[in-house]
């Protein structure tokens, strides 16, 4: 193996695994640290991602509608390769109706394929993502949607829909001007990163120059060259080292130009959507530059050089401290992280940067804090009842930083706190007589008791006065 095949391998790994985090109800840290020149970017819309992370750490605009232009491809090559048994073997001609179309468009963007010339699936794919051949991109959707290419643009969207891309409409293949024909940066992001989970995808858009198998009219191949100079070595003016793919893009009717990408550099990798940098000015002088590729290239080096992924809290990490009832033994017991939590964050952020904010999920009792003297103050402090067994989940911890949350860790009890059973009970006669009903009953009780009093006294008085009365001897 190659060593290009070595790093399309390892981004492969890189992003597959990032495919399986679940991020912990977290948002990201570096999010809230944009770039110092976010306001001099030329790009209207931009989304970019770490991969080892999983985690957003720039964006501007990502939830814009715009027009992806050749970026399209990638959805077209992503249902190639889902939907093709076998693109080897597989082939397809270029036929009249597509011909005709593309020249009707005026369309300049070819890969040089001669009508009715058999070609297989997996060449055209090459034709299609790294000289961005839009005759190859139409034959792969006449191929799979059997003549009815809308019907492959139905196909191209409910992919879209399964990936998360809900902001999304291709209206064609290929990404030729169609007002229709929307999406945003960031469903742009989730496309590329599902895409890049298949190892073929990779080699294909990694690859510098391919030479197609041999057909009647190009007895030794067609050779197709990346137009992505900015992974081509010997182009001084774009060429980023470690950027791999994806496919650049651009629409002179809507003055855009437009580039995917993913960048590993020092063990770091990140993928980077850039829609809408314009291709000439105000007054209509076409820039020298590829102002995409210029956005591009700050924001990698920016990436690379502000932020590094590192250890917040380790686990079994001591958190916090809670009080203990119902336990002869302990009264607090400490906390402690039941997680590792790693974040992308500035390289200057250390555990002094972070702020922790405990909340206790297990049921808690708040009991008044007192104050020197034995008074009550107003603060309160939280306590589990007992028993309490080793590792057992208490609560989590917020880690927040900048103002930010940025996860969140579980908290387990450190040791086991056995339950007394008299201070259980006597808890449980303070809470039955501390009842609402209970005393209400009680109340109740009293005022019938009192009033049975106060009657039996009125009724005794009566009494002796009639005996009285009865006593006395009749007057003569």
């Amino acid at each position: 193996m190659d060593m290009r095949k070595k790093i399309a391998s390892l981004l492969t790994v890189i992003i597959l695994c990032t495919a399986l985090l679940t991020p912990a109800s977290a948002s990201s840290a570096a999010a809230n640290y944009p770039p110092p020149f976010a306001d001099e970017l030329y790009c209207q819309a931009v989304y970019m991602l770490n991969l080892d992370s999983n985690s957003e750490v720039f964006a501007k605009n990502e939830q814009a509608q715009m027009n992806p232009s050749s970026l399209n491809k990638i959805m077209t090559c992503i249902l190639a390769l889902e939907e093709v048994a076998d693109p080897d073997t597989e082939t397809t001609e270029l036929k009249a109706y597509i011909q005709n179309e593309l020249y009707n468009l005026g369309v300049t963007q070819l890969g040089g394929i001669y009508m009715g010339e058999p070609m297989t699936i997996r060449d055209l794919m090459y034709a299609m993502m790294l000289q961005s051949a839009n005759e190859a991109a139409m034959m792969i959707a006449d191929y799979i949607g059997d003549g009815d290419i809308p019907y492959f643009c139905e196909l191209m969207n409910k992919k879209a829909k399964e990936i998360g891309a809900k902001n999304t409409n291709f209206a064609n293949p290929t990404g030729l001007y169609a007002e229709e024909n929307k999406s945003t940066a960031y469903d742009l992001a989730l496309i590329v990163q599902y895409a890049m989970q298949n190892q073929d995808f990779v080699d294909i858009v990694t690859t510098r120059t391919y030479t197609s198998q041999p057909t009647p009219n190009y007895p030794n191949g067609i050779s197709w060259v990346s137009n992505n100079q900015m992974q081509n070595p010997s182009d001084t003016d774009y060429y980023y080292e470690g950027l791999k793919g994806v496919i650049p893009g651009a629409l002179t009717e809507l003055n855009m130009r437009n580039f995917a990408s993913v960048a590993t550099r020092d063990g770091y990798s990140y993928l980077l959507v850039v829609l809408g940098a314009p291709i000439t000015n105000e007054d209509g002088e076409r820039y020298k530059t590829n102002l995409a590729w210029f956005d591009t290239n700050r924001l990698y080096n920016w990436a690379f050089e502000t932020f590094r992924v590192k250890t917040l809290m380790d686990i079994g990490e001591e958190v916090a401290e809670v009080g203990v009832r119902l336990s002869w033994d302990k009264d607090h017991i400490k906390l402690l992280a039941a997680d590792k939590f790693a974040s992308l964050v500035p390289n200057e952020t250390t555990e002094d940067s972070l702020e922790t904010f405990v909340e206790i999920d297990k049921k808690y009792t708040e009991v008044p804090v007192k104050g020197k003297k034995g008074e009550n103050s107003p603060d309160t402090e939280k306590f589990i009842d007992a028993p309490v067994k080793k590792g057992e989940e208490i609560g989590h911890v917020k880690l927040m930083l900048a103002g930010e949350e940025v996860g969140r860790v579980r908290l387990v009890a450190a040791e086991s706190v056995e339950q007394s059973k008299w201070l259980y009970y006597v808890d449980k006669v303070k809470s039955f007589t501390s009842n609402f009903l209970f005393k209400f009953v009680l109340t109740f009780l009293i005022v019938l008791v009192v009033l049975y009093i106060v009657l039996m006294i009125i009724r005794n008085r009566n009494r002796r006065r009639y005996q009285m009365r009865r006593r006395k001897p009749p007057a003569r």
